[in-house]
């Protein structure tokens, strides 16, 4: 059902704080994981008892420090501890599902709270947004574009997906008249514990009209810059060139939600080789880039996460190097994805095509019965 929560004062971020203090204070959810605004402006995602906490809470700001599913896969495991309450960007609630399947996160006592998401900056960009403008950024939720012509993350440019799928409690932002309210998708039984009232007009044809055309930008922007990587990749050396300047930190894996494995080989002493290991390959080679290994590393994570992936780009943010490497893992993961008709993401239900065996599953791309 569609409700709409009250906006006093023209500030709808007062009545999300609003909603979350309820959520809490009901004893619905025992704790709330939600970003924190710091009194230096910073945006951390944090684990909230105390509602008084809840004043500092800030998921309408926008950056994205983490991808939160890692975060959530950290407190729930494989049977949640307590009643949660998780507020996550659509691109983080996709990740959190596809962690569920692979029985990396649980969402057993779980209330899934997400909201239409516009996109995020880089945390330059942000700050210098906060500088300029406080943090009174909310007026760009509506009509979901850039905030005053700042760039958003390439990740968000080309996001086809800004609007949460399977969400619990759903805060529908494009094309809202945020004067009047905030109108909320929930559960008829979690609406009446909140005590918010059907409101059929909430959500009308200023929607749609917002999401339309954001949706046809994106998959525009989206559909240019996976051809243009795929062009770079052909005429720069394949994927050797693409990483060139990688400086195997592994900052792409430790931000990606999907690299969820305890124990990496990469993080073992498996590739710190004697030095004559690497003099041999020099003489064999006449040249030895170091450190070595970097392109093992990258096709071992495309292979690893490839068919999870949803392009949330924390990996292209985190890298010192400045490689797209986003871009990269979204032109493999479109391809691998659309080669087993799959979505991550989208239904929790769905299995994992990898970890699913079908009699005749072989025969559709030519295999002998």
């Amino acid at each position: 059902m569609i409700g709409l929560i009250p906006v006093e004062n023209s500030e709808p971020l007062g009545a999300v704080r609003s909603l979350l203090r309820q959520l809490l204070q009901s004893g619905l959810v025992e704790a709330l994981f939600v970003p924190l605004e710091m009194e230096s402006g910073a945006i951390t995602p944090a684990l909230v008892t105390d509602p008084d906490h809840l004043a500092r809470a800030n998921p309408l700001a926008p950056a994205m420090p983490i991808n939160s599913a890692r975060a959530v896969s950290a407190l729930t495991g494989k049977h949640s501890p307590a009643r949660l309450g998780v507020v996550l960007r659509p691109c983080e609630l996709r990740a959190l599902v596809e962690l569920v399947k692979l029985q990396q996160a649980s969402l057993e006592e779980v209330t899934l709270i997400s909201l239409d998401c516009p996109g995020t900056y880089e945390w330059a960009e942000y700050k210098t947004l906060q500088h300029a403008n406080g943090t009174n950024l909310t007026g760009y939720l509506t009509k979901g574009e850039a905030y005053n012509g700042h760039g958003l993350r390439q990740a968000c440019q080309m996001c086809s997906q800004p609007v949460p799928a399977g969400a619990d409690i759903h805060l529908q932002f494009f094309g809202a008249d945020l004067v009047t309210g905030i109108p909320v998708e929930l559960d008829a039984g979690l609406a009446e514990l909140l005590e918010i009232a059907v409101n059929t007009d909430a959500a009308g044809a200023d929607r749609q009209a917002v999401l339309d055309p954001l949706l046809a930008q994106r998959a525009q922007t989206r559909q240019h810059d996976l051809k243009a990587m795929g062009e770079h990749i052909a005429s720069n050396g394949g994927l050797p060139g693409v990483f060139e300047t990688c400086i195997r930190c592994y900052n792409c894996m430790t931000v990606c939600p999907i690299c969820y494995c305890k124990n990496c080989l990469f993080s073992t002493a498996a590739f710190n080789h004697a030095p004559e290991h690497y003099l041999n390959a020099a003489r064999r080679k006449g040249a030895m880039r170091m450190p070595g290994d970097i392109l093992l590393f990258h096709l071992t994570r495309m292979n690893h996460m490839g068919l999870s992936c949803v392009s949330c780009g924390m990996c292209t943010s985190a890298c010192p190097a400045d490689i797209p490497i986003g871009l990269v893992f979204s032109m493999v993961g479109e391809q691998v994805q659309a080669a087993f008709d799959y979505q991550p993401g989208k239904d929790v239900h769905e299995p994992l095509p990898l970890v699913t065996f079908e009699t005749n599953e072989w025969v559709e791309i030519g295999e002998v019965r």
